[in-house]
């Protein structure tokens, strides 16, 4: 593991009780304002000191109360991005890429021309920071933090603030750092639409405490993380394929051994998507259905059954690895006698998935 993190940490009446790891990729810190996630990195960069416990940067240990161990948050070797960026608003952007070289590690995680061209900086170098959006200021900030030849990478709310055209700006420059520089990447965030198109592994904050961590799909699809973090309408999470843009405006997904018909979508072929399905547009049956309008039909088993406190029920469905969570009544689940690992298909209209809960 690249990030070994087990700290605790008391400010008034607020405590951070946590441990996690980190590889290489993207991790999500995850949770809602208030839940400690920008107080953990804070800790985790040295900017804030642990009561007690240990942070481990790729075998490194970088604090131990026990061992009277605390490295200086500069020689830490961490790339910081902050939600504002946080340029020196008196340097172009060129001396602000620079400043990472004077200060940063020794060695290069990569030149300053290979940077300038994978963040499409080269247009902008001469320019102050107060004469740039706000993506341009992001994608600044992300070079000047890869210039200082990092071991790893924190992302504190980077599009936070950001109107949706510019965050669809900086994003594909995010995942092109995830891909090729091959570092770990802490990302903090409460957007689901974020982490999951950013993220493979999530870690869940509520209060302080680790609610659930694991595979980002499979965690934001939990019915518990729902219930305890109140997310807006209980979702199941998947990962797709686009496999043909057909003639009469359907584009078809390839989905865990099956197909998705959906409503077009502007993503090229072979490309990947991530789909938000409401618990509440899918139907069950023990049968495989014939002859009805809905063209989404998927074979799965019952690997989750929740009883609620009125009449209803919460199902999750393991369909291909993904999972997906409906809910129905308890009199629907009694007349079915669905029960744990049983055969059931599950079925959506093509129109129940609205465009904005799809992730391209």
């Amino acid at each position: 593991m690249s990030i070994a993190v087990n700290i605790e940490k008391t400010v008034g009446d607020f405590q951070l009780n946590t441990e996690f790891y980190a590889d290489i990729g993207i991790t999500a810190i995850f949770g809602p304002s208030g839940a400690g996630k920008s107080t953990l990195v804070n800790l985790i960069a040295g900017l804030v000191k642990p009561d007690s416990g240990y942070i481990k940067i790729l075998n490194e240990v970088i604090f131990e109360s026990q061992l009277k161990i605390n490295v200086p948050a500069n020689k830490r070797g961490i790339g910081f991005v902050f939600q504002d960026a946080r340029l020196f608003p008196h340097m172009k952007v060129e001396s602000n890429l620079k400043y990472s070289n004077r200060f940063g590690r020794k060695g290069h995680l990569s030149s300053f021309t290979e940077i300038v061209e994978v963040l499409n900086l080269a247009q902008i170098l001469h320019r102050l920071p107060g004469n740039l959006s706000g993506g341009e200021k992001q994608r600044v900030a992300i070079g000047r933090a890869l210039l200082s030849n990092p071991k790893i990478l924190i992302l504190d709310e980077p599009l936070t603030g950001l109107d949706e055209g510019l965050k669809a700006e900086v994003i594909p420059y995010l995942e092109f750092v995830r891909d090729n520089f091959k570092i770990p990447i802490l990302y903090i965030s409460h957007s689901q639409s974020e982490v999951v198109r950013l993220s493979d592994r999530i870690v869940v904050l509520e209060k302080g405490r680790i609610l659930e961590q694991g595979k980002t799909l499979q965690i934001l699809s939990s019915f518990s993380v729902a219930k305890k973090l109140g997310l807006r309408d209980l979702s199941s999470f998947v990962e797709a394929k686009v496999s043909k843009h057909a003639s009469d405006g359907i584009t078809e997904l390839d989905f865990a051994g099956s197909k998705l018909f959906l409503p077009k979508i502007d993503a090229i072929l072979g490309s990947k998507v991530y789909l938000r399905i409401l618990a509440k547009d899918i139907t069950l049956a023990i049968e495989k259905p014939k002859k009805i309008s809905a063209l989404n039909i998927l074979q799965g088993k019952v690997d989750e059954v929740i009883l609620g406190n009125g009449p209803g029920a919460i199902v999750g469905i393991e369909v291909g690895g993904h999972r997906l969570t409906t809910r129905i009544t308890q009199r629907s689940l009694n007349a079915m006698n669905l029960k744990h690992g049983q055969t059931c298909f599950a079925f959506l209209k093509t129109v129940s998935v609205a465009t904005s809960d799809i992730i391209t």
